[in-house]
């Protein structure tokens, strides 16, 4: 056993447990108030970082993100990844 097998988290949780792990985090995420919170806050840090503080990647990327959580439950759904 190497010492890379440690960080494989199949070798300690089932298969089917794992997917259920990730597919419930990636519903709470995309879905409902929490989507809109982290996108809000996302937004907000966006432009903070953008023109207050003159960080026009962390801006950037912040935004990103933001887009990413606002419209990633659509795309999650479109590709099956995600069941309502």
């Amino acid at each position: 056993m190497s010492w890379l097998d440690t960080f494989n988290p199949l070798t300690h949780v089932e298969n089917a447990e794992y997917a259920n792990f990730w597919q419930t985090l990636f519903a709470t995420i995309f879905l409902g108030f929490w989507s809109r919170a982290f996108a809000v806050a996302f937004l907000a840090l966006s432009f903070w970082y953008g023109i207050r503080r003159r960080n026009f990647i962390v801006g950037f990327w912040t935004f990103l993100i933001a887009g990413f959580i606002a419209y990633g439950a659509a795309l999650f759904r479109f590709f099956g990844l995600l069941a309502r």
